[in-house]
Parts: C-alpha cells; sequence; structure tokens
C-alpha cells in the first residue's frame, strides 16, 4: 500500500557511472582500495561527502550486473535481467514498463538526461515513458526540471565522466587536457601511430565525432593493450581515481550543488547511486564480464528533508529502487517485482527484507568489433536486429553473509568457483532463475508465432 504522507511531488535519480562504493570519502569503505592498489592518488569527493553524511546511505548495494544497460534496466523496472529483457550489454530491447512509464501514467513530467545516449536511449527502449530527452547536457535537463516545478516530475541524470576515458567522457568536457593527458600517456610508454596496433574494442556508448573517436581509441589502446597486457594494475588504477577528481571537479561539483539546493527547496527526494564500479587485476579488466564485489557493490544515497541521516549494512539490491519510488507515487499500482520497497522514512513499519541478490553477466560470441557493428545496424535501421549469439559467462548470488560464485567457458563448463558458508539452497535459486529464461523465450516465441499468423490470415506476407 502507498503511504499517501510521504507522497513527493520531485523525485531525482542521479548516477555515476563507474564509481565504486570505496571511491568516496565519507563512505563506511571509504579508501578500502588501498588494500590492494599503491597509488599516491588522494580523492577530493568534498560534494559527495556533503550529501553522505546528510542521507540515508546503503552500504551493501549489489547491482544486477557489470554494464550499464543491465544495471540500469534493473534499477528502473525493479525486474532482474532475465526478467526485465535486457541481461547482456546490447543485444535486447526492454519487455517491462519502468517507473517513467508507472510515474507518466500519473501525471508526472519525466526528465532523462544521459551520457550514453545509444546505451540508455532508443535503441534499447530506455525512452518510453519520457517526456524531455537530454544528451549530455545537465544543465538544459535541470532548466526543465526547474520549468516543471509546479508540476510532479521524475528526473534521472546520468554522467559517464568517470568511466574510460576516465574524467573526460568527450572532447566537449575533457577538451585540452583530454588530448594532453592522451599525448603524456603515449609518450610515457612509447606508443606511436606506427606502433600502435590494431584494438579490437571500438564499441561506443554515445555519438561522437571523428576526432573524438580517434581519441577514445587511442585512450582504450593505452589501457587495454598496453597497462593491462603488461599488467600494470596500480597505474590504471591511479587513473581511475585521477578520473573521479576530475569529473567532480570540473563537471559534478557545480551541477549537485544546484540540484542539492533544489531539494532542499522544494521538499524533493533525491537518489544518487552507481551502476557499477572498476576493478583491475587479472581476472577483471576494469568491468568487462567480472563478478568482482568492488564492481558490483555500488553507493545508493537518499537525501531529503524526511530523510533521517544513517548509514543501513543490510543486504539491498539495485531492483529494490523501482518499488520504492512506486511507492512514493500517490495511486496504488499493482506489480509483480523483483525488487522490494527499502523504508526510506525509518516509519518503522513491518518491512519485507531483501534475502538474496543474484548478478550475471551474459557474455557475446561476437568479437567486440563485431558487436559494434551490431550496435551500428540497430541505431540505423532503427529497429529490433535479430539478437547476437551470448552465453552465461559468470553468475553469483549471495546473501549478506553467503555466497555462491560460478565463472563458465563457453561450453557451460566451469572455469571458477567461489564458495562461501553452506550455498545449498543458493545453488537451487540460481537454477529456478536460469529456468525462468528458458521459459520466457518458448513463451515469447509463441506469442511471435501467434502474430506471425493473424498478421498472415489479414493477407500480410510475414
Amino acid at each position: 500500500m502507498v503511504n499517501n504522507k510521504f507522497h513527493t511531488q520531485h523525485i531525482i535519480l542521479v548516477s555515476i557511472d563507474t564509481l565504486r562504493a570505496d571511491c568516496i570519502n565519507a563512505s563506511p569503505r571509504a579508501k578500502d582500495y588501498l588494500s590492494k592498489y599503491q597509488t599516491k592518488t588522494t580523492l577530493k569527493t568534498g560534494s559527495l561527502d556533503s550529501i553522505v553524511r546528510s542521507s540515508l546511505y546503503y552500504d551493501n548495494c549489489y547491482s544486477a550486473a557489470p554494464y550499464t544497460s543491465a544495471s540500469h534496466a534493473a534499477y528502473f523496472t525493479g525486474r532482474l535481467p532475465l526478467h526485465n529483457g535486457i541481461y547482456e550489454f546490447f543485444n535486447r530491447k526492454l519487455i517491462e514498463p519502468t517507473i517513467f512509464e508507472y510515474s507518466k501514467k500519473q501525471g508526472y513530467k519525466t526528465i532523462f538526461q544521459t551520457d550514453f545516449p545509444i546505451i540508455l536511449g532508443h535503441p534499447l527502449g530506455f525512452t518510453k515513458g519520457i517526456d524531455h530527452y537530454f544528451i549530455e547536457n545537465e544543465d538544459k535537463a535541470f532548466k526543465a526540471l526547474v520549468d516543471n516545478k509546479c508540476n510532479n516530475t521524475l528526473s534521472f541524470f546520468h554522467f559517464g565522466g568517470v568511466h574510460y576515458p576516465y574524467g573526460f567522457h568527450t572532447l566537449k568536457f575533457g577538451g585540452k587536457d583530454y588530448i594532453k593527458k592522451i599525448n603524456m600517456l603515449e609518450k610515457k610508454y612509447r606508443i606511436s601511430s606506427k606502433t600502435r596496433g590494431e584494438l579490437d574494442d571500438v564499441l561506443n556508448e554515445t555519438y561522437r565525432n571523428k576526432q573524438d573517436t580517434e581519441l577514445l581509441l587511442r585512450y582504450k589502446y593505452i589501457i587495454f593493450e598496453k597497462l593491462y597486457k603488461l599488467g600494470l594494475y596500480d597505474e590504471l588504477f591511479g587513473m581511475y581515481l585521477e578520473g573521479i577528481n576530475y569529473f567532480l571537479e570540473h563537471r559534478f561539483n557545480k551541477f549537485i550543488m544546484k540540484i542539492k539546493n533544489f531539494v532542499d527547496k522544494h521538499n524533493a527526494l533525491l537518489f544518487i547511486f552507481s551502476d557499477h564500479g572498476e576493478e583491475w587485476d587479472a581476472f577483471s579488466e576494469g568491468h568487462h564480464n567480472t563478478l568482482s564485489d568492488n564492481v558490483l557493490r555500488v553507493p545508493l544515497m537518499v537525501y531529503g528533508n524526511q530523510i533521517q541521516p544513517r548509514i543501513e549494512k543490510r543486504l539491498v539490491r539495485t531492483i529494490d529502487l523501482a518499488p520504492t519510488i512506486i511507492d512514493l507515487l500517490p495511486n496504488n499500482i499493482r506489480t509483480n517485482l523483483d525488487g522490494v520497497k527499502l523504508d526510506i522514512f525509518n516509519s518503522n513499519g513491518k518491512e519485507v527484507k531483501a534475502q538474496y541478490a543474484i548478478s550475471q553477466v551474459y557474455t557475446s560470441i561476437a568479437t567486440k568489433k563485431q558487436i559494434a557493428r551490431y550496435q551500428n545496424m540497430s541505431i540505423k535501421k532503427n529497429k529490433t536486429v535479430k539478437p547476437l549469439d551470448t552465453y552465461l559467462s559468470g553468475e553469483v548470488i549471495r546473501t549478506k553473509d553467503r555466497k555462491l560464485l560460478v565463472y563458465y567457458y563457453k561450453n557451460g563448463s566451469v572455469r571458477k568457483k567461489e564458495i562461501q558458508g553452506n550455498a545449498t539452497d543458493l545453488k537451487k535459486i540460481l537454477i529456478k532463475y536460469n529456468s525462468d529464461r528458458n521459459s520466457g523465450r518458448k513463451t515469447l516465441s509463441k506469442i511471435k508465432s501467434k502474430i506471425r499468423n493473424e498478421l498472415n490470415n489479414l493477407g500480410y506476407n510475414v
């Protein structure tokens, strides 16, 4: 049931892509990374620290996937990846309604700003239910929020500045500093246009011109083909920390102060979170296809006049955001979600708590170049393209003190397994969850067949 006492006129979501939970100085896990990486870089996260100290902060929140698309789909739908349709990097569209669609039906104005329009845009179904959609322009998106201050609003601001190229995102935001950084790194590691080999990872998250694309590929070559292959994990993580500082100083700090002032003035609610973190080691290539705790554990904070500042240590999931948002809407909605509502107002009522968190990785059989071509084809045709073949390459299910993690080879055999505590019941839950994918495929196939037959009966050649 909805508690109308806490109906909120303005709900604001801010996603900082790739931000680790231990990379905020006010976080209870601050600087945990020092147990693994040697770095001289000091984080300067003052703007986030002040909000953490005034917020409800969830210290044990886990993402459903280590990539932007599937993670945000879980946030927005309250459904696990196999249930909402997006369980791969870029392959299938959303099949479940989002909080934006629910809100719009109740008269809310919906605002969506993203730095990754290819990933969080029309190609995968993220624009459904959106009134105002902005690409790499938080100022215009914020203006849209202010212009609608007399209406009910649900706003989302996504930032890719912490994601590689660390701190810069594009020439628009990095400018000469971005170019200078690449030139410095190429000189340091003796990389030239003549020695630079071919790069497989030509994937893109946003629309770039020729110069911007070339800079991104040069940056990726440095981190993947040079530093990572040389095992220079400390250097890579140091670059990541530098990127956090650069992004906060040059872009985020000014923005978040405007948002905070708006929240304070209009008695709004602000949710700040990340989709996944970053990890560099022999088994984790940034966040690509990894189930590292440091990648899956994400910061989640709730700020507002009605929020009692505190730190929650219990297990929560990114899928718990959607039912929490839905509960803030004025009218009751009947939903069948995987997530559970979080008691953000500390009402001391009976609260259903998460028993376990599931995260999975699906890897494409195609190369990254082939995936990039698939991306371009999907965008160009502006319609659903036959999905690429993928396989389950890793999965983890956890409670607060138990865990079952398994990585798989392409043929399904076990590549690596990690067990903490008695995992017998956890294994059964995973088996049941994975069976949902197969039953869902069969149901979808039947629906497609039925539609095809009906169209043929109407005289269409399908």
